[in-house]
């Protein structure tokens, strides 16, 4: 099978490429730099800017991809709130152009999206809730929800919650620049009243390689098992990685003042995927021991 991935130079592109891989898929990645950063699994590369519509409509009709992975997104929340057309553009006019290609080669499409479609007053939310984004970010994602739902073609839409995990030349996640802070003896301000599950990238990646291989349609919500606040995952982040808790104060997020509001009670609840797709997701310490083993042996590596 031809897989392209969009995006494959981020965090879920990295893992997507090794996770595929090991089923010998022919897979192809694009994104906006000159080259890949995974250069022992891919098969071709493409630079791509998919707000472009002739050349990425081009692209895959080139390519002839039977899926397309559309990871590559705008995801900075409070840069999305600042910066709307640019927002926009990314997410959902860039998602408009994949659709185009994909409807000339009948490629079915994979999104992946977010809790921010939802307002945060009542979750953990199902694939069966209503969304209501409070923010532009999540109006983003809602719309090209949208037009893949109305597109025609084969799709799945991929809901994930605060993704994080190892990879090369990344942006920076929450776990990262916790870990950053911390290691520094800074005083960090964590929020106490924003509740969700949390994604380490490895089981997003297994649950998007198990619905190609079970060619699953529909929503699917994946996450970690557990329901904390931010502050209490930033308290088990410390505690994994044997650093000083002292340093981490609670707060409230009124008191940050950022750009974009943030849902409050947030989460996916993950039933659907682990029965549908025959997996089995970590909890928040499986997966920072996992992220921590990785860490340890990239160390070692560069030693």
């Amino acid at each position: 099978m031809k897989i392209l991935i969009t995006g494959s130079n981020g965090l879920l592109g990295q893992k997507l490429l090794h996770t595929l891989s090991t089923n010998l898929q022919e897979l192809i990645g694009c994104d906006l730099s000159e080259r890949s950063l995974v250069d022992d699994v891919i098969h071709n590369y493409r630079q791509l800017d998919i707000t472009e519509r002739k050349p990425t409509v081009a692209a895959i009709c080139d390519i002839a991809p039977q899926v397309i992975v559309h990871t590559a997104a705008m995801t900075e929340v409070d840069r999305c709130e600042i910066e709307k057309e640019l927002c926009w553009r990314v997410n959902v006019t860039g998602t408009e152009h994949i659709l185009a290609g994909a409807a000339r080669v009948g490629a079915k499409v994979i999104f992946i999206s977010s809790d921010y479609i939802f307002n945060g007053e009542n979750g953990p939310y199902d694939e069966e809730a209503v969304p209501n984004p409070i923010g532009y970010y999540g109006r983003s994602k809602l719309a090209a929800e949208n037009l893949i739902r109305g597109s025609g073609l084969d799709w799945t839409i991929i809901r994930t919650i605060v993704l994080y995990g190892y990879g090369i030349n990344v942006r920076s996640s929450f776990v990262t620049w916790l870990l950053d802070m911390l290691r520094a003896e800074k005083v960090v301000r964590i929020v106490d009243d924003q509740w969700g599950n949390t994604t380490i990238v490895d089981d997003l990646a297994a649950g998007i390689e198990r619905s190609v291989m079970l060619e699953k349609s529909g929503i699917f919500n994946i996450g970690g098992q557990s329901f904390k606040t931010r502050y209490k995952f930033a308290l088990d982040i410390a505690r994994v990685f044997d650093l000083p808790v002292e340093f981490i104060t609670p707060i409230t997020t009124g008191e940050l003042r950022q750009a974009a509001r943030r849902p409050l009670r947030s989460g996916l609840v993950i039933d659907k995927a682990e029965r549908e797709l025959y997996i089995s997701f970590r909890t928040a310490d499986e997966a920072l021991e996992l992220y921590k083993s990785q860490e340890q042996q990239a160390v070692r590596i560069l030693n």
